[in-house]
């Protein structure tokens, strides 16, 4: 016996689960998605396994429908940058406006003379195949990856078409088919008005509700989806149909307006609308039969063909005229225009409605969906599979890239991309911090705002396409793996590289899928590029002469014919220009120095802190002694400052103090200072720094941290006679590891 139920959740579960997979193999397997979707939904619809049944879904098909693509445009208008359309060339401008217009009268006159289909129906079909969509343009560009310029182009085409085709075809299907004449007009009018006024307010809501802080971190996701099905649901209750453009608005301005945790967003949204895209085809190619595409006969196939190979064309050399592009950027904008998601749902939408009415009229249902899917496999399949060959022979597809993409705009990201960019190699920089990013831009430094682990920006960002090569080196060496790990499945393992903190050990797995770790013996970029910024360390160029040459500090990377290699254990080349980091010395040498090596008898940690506060005024009278005493013992009381070990090392802030000191005491009798092992402290390292210098600070602790970890290097310290020969010592250590 059929249980509806049961049916209705066979159809859910494969379309659902189905979709996305079929998106992930063909992620992986370098193939338009749209590919494997659409032999996916005929295996599994009523022609093949029939798992997927759409007619089960009833009445609730078409609202689907319409809600998932309203989700997909919700993505589409978040991701929207205004900046790119305002710079796009004039060719863009011509494609949105000339090329819909010649495209959408050429198919329709296409449709009447060699389909047999009246002009007024001829129109409305040809209305469902102006669009290009990104959903399709996206993946296919990055597989080909053609130049820059056609890559522009295409991208923003294929972005700023979509709303503009879906309107024409709602006009159309409402003005002709369903024969509310003028009205139609009207209705569009109101449809447009409703729509913007609601998505404007909706955005303007998400984004109070945001700034706000009015909903709780974990769940900001979620309320950006629920408010834009809320979005999406209202306008359709005031307005059929309206609720495509206001979340097309609602997520432009929200977009623009760039609240808090806008890329967290993007990012949610864009799997949501991967969702959306998968489970659609699948519905939508599982109601496709396929003894209809025989009906179309020779004349809709012929239409197909010229809707590919004349009209498309045609509209490519207008929109072109007088523009400066040449023939063979021309014949490959002719041949790439690939249809997605949003034709084949307008198309299966205006057929269920269509089917349902019960309205006699001279367009078929089928006819509208059969030709729309035949365009769609054409130019997917025929010219999306041929687009690398075509344009690897009319000479259009970029060399495989060999510039860098150093994330990290720090000081020291910003010299190393200064440096290789002054030796020939296309750098771009990458930060999510605006600051950082308008300095690179003001050192001539070509820098992208955003973050590295987002799909949409290493897809779509102009300045990413010529990226080979990865040098992560933000301060969390747990991001800079995940960077390298989403990068590596563009570039490859061995083309990604990474900072990871000093002493840290990456395991094979890591080494495999997140890239080489390298300068682990140095501390945080940012706190690097801090010493480089305030001359404690500087960077150093030399040319490798000899094999004997050693070049000065730490080498960083070194080019050899152009090509750039990352310190990494092994030595330059003869010939080889290497950038290397001198330190001058680490944090303690260039806090501690010999007159402040002391050598206590004291019997309290207050008389210690005292003595060796009377040694600072003494080099330094500017130091405030009773106020600096007074917090240090402060301090003491609430958080004693013993690490064990017999090491004490209490610290402040000083207010006008111009550079980091450290004293050290050894006393020559133990004192009970509350350590965490209760051993007697007898090696006192008294920390005082400036204010405002929080980094070095906390490198000068790590510094007093990692020197007495050594049971012998504690007793050298307390030994040893001279206070010089105690600063020689640490400077040993320092050399040797």
């Amino acid at each position: 016996m059929h249980d509806p139920a049961h049916s209705l959740l066979i159809t859910a579960v494969s379309a659902l689960a189905g979709g996305v997979l079929l998106m992930v193999a063909a992620r992986r397997l370098g193939l338009p998605a749209i590919v494997l979707l659409l032999v996916g939904g005929l295996a599994l619809g009523p022609s093949g396994a029939g798992l997927v049944q759409p007619s089960d879904l009833g009445y609730g098909l078409g609202p689907v429908v319409s809600l998932c693509v309203g989700l997909i445009l919700f993505e589409g208008g978040l991701n929207l940058d205004l900046s790119g359309f305002r710079t796009a060339p004039a060719v863009i401008r011509r494609l949105l406006s000339i090329g819909v217009i010649v495209t959408w009268a050429g198919v329709a006159t296409a449709l009447w003379l060699l389909a047999g289909q009246t002009f007024l129906d001829g129109v409305v079909v040809a209305s469902l195949v102006i669009v290009t969509g990104p959903t399709v343009i996206a993946p296919l560009l990055r597989r080909i990856r053609v130049t820059e310029r056609l890559t522009h182009i295409l991208h923003w085409e294929g972005v700023l078409i979509d709303p503009i085709g879906v309107f024409i075809a709602l006009l159309c299907f409402e003005g002709l088919v369903q024969d509310t004449g003028g009205m139609a007009f009207a209705d569009l009018s109101l449809r447009v008005v409703a729509g913007m006024l609601i998505g404007l307010a909706g955005g303007w809501l998400i984004e109070m509700c945001l700034v706000r802080r009015l909903v709780p971190h974990d769940m900001i996701n979620m309320f950006i989806l629920g408010m834009a099905v809320l979005i999406f649901g209202a306008t359709e209750a005031l307005i059929s149909e309206g609720g495509l453009l206001s979340v097309t608005v609602a997520g432009f301005r929200l977009g623009m307006k760039r609240p808090p945790w806008l890329k967290e967003i993007r990012a949610f949204k864009t799997e949501i609308a991967e969702v959306c895209i998968g489970t659609l085809f699948m519905l939508l190619a599982a109601r496709l039969d396929l003894t209809k595409f025989a009906d179309l006969g020779l004349g809709g196939l012929l239409a197909v063909v010229t809707v590919m190979v004349v009209i498309r064309p045609i509209s490519v050399i207008l929109c072109t005229w007088g523009l400066g592009v040449s023939v063979r950027e021309r014949a490959f904008l002719g041949w790439v225009a690939p249809r997605g998601i949003v034709a084949a749902s307008m198309a299966s939408l205006f057929a269920i409605t269509l089917e349902r009415s019960g309205q006699q009229t001279t367009l078929s249902p089928a006819f509208v969906e059969t030709f729309t899917w035949s365009v769609i496999a054409g130019t997917i399949l025929v010219q999306g599979l041929s687009a690398g060959l075509v344009a690897r022979w009319l000479g259009l597809q970029r060399p495989e890239p060999t510039g860098w993409l150093v994330v990290g705009a720090h000081d020291l990201g910003r010299a190393v991309a200064r440096f290789l960019t002054s030796k020939g190699v296309e750098v771009s920089i990458m930060d999510s911090d605006r600051r950082r990013i308008r300095r690179a831009s003001e050192e001539g430094l070509i820098a992208v705002e955003g973050d590295a682990r987002e799909q949409q920006t290493i897809d779509h960002h102009p300045a990413l396409q010529q990226v080979g090569y990865v040098l992560a080196i933000t301060d969390n060496s747990e991001l800079n793996y995940v960077i390298c790990q989403r990068w590596a499945e563009h570039l490859g393992p061995d083309h990604v590289f990474r900072w990871q903190t000093p002493g840290a050990k990456a395991g094979e797995e890591d080494s495999v899928h997140g890239g080489r770790a390298i300068w682990s013996g140095l501390p945080r970029p940012s706190l690097l590029g801090a010493e480089l910024a305030n001359g404690e360390a500087r960077l150093a160029v030399r040319m490798i002469e000899q094999d004997s040459d050693t070049p000065p500090g730490q080498p960083l990377l070194w080019l050899n014919d152009g090509e750039v290699d990352l310190a990494n254990g092994a030595a330059p080349e003869i010939g080889a220009t290497v950038l290397s980091v001198d330190r001058e010395a680490d944090f303690l040498l260039r806090s501690l120095h010999h007159e402040l090596v002391l050598k206590l008898s004291a019997t309290s940690p207050e008389q210690v802190l005292r003595v060796m506060m009377e040694a600072v005024v003494q080099h330094h009278p500017n130091v405030p002694l009773p106020t600096v005493i007074q917090d240090l013992l402060e301090r003491e009381q609430g958080m004693p400052s013993a690490l064990g070990h017999e090491v004490a090392v209490p610290h402040a802030y000083v207010p006008h103090l111009q550079r980091r000191i450290c004293v050290l005491a050894r006393l020559e009798q133990g004192i009970a200072w509350q350590a965490p092992d209760g051993a007697p402290v007898r090696l006192v390292f008294l920390l005082l720094s400036p204010q405002g210098d929080p980094d070095g600070h906390l490198a000068t602790l790590a510094d007093v941290a990692r020197l007495v970890l050594k049971d012998d290097v504690r007793e050298a310290l307390l030994t040893l006679e001279q206070p010089g020969e105690v600063v020689d010592l640490i400077w040993d250590i320092h050399r040797e590891g």
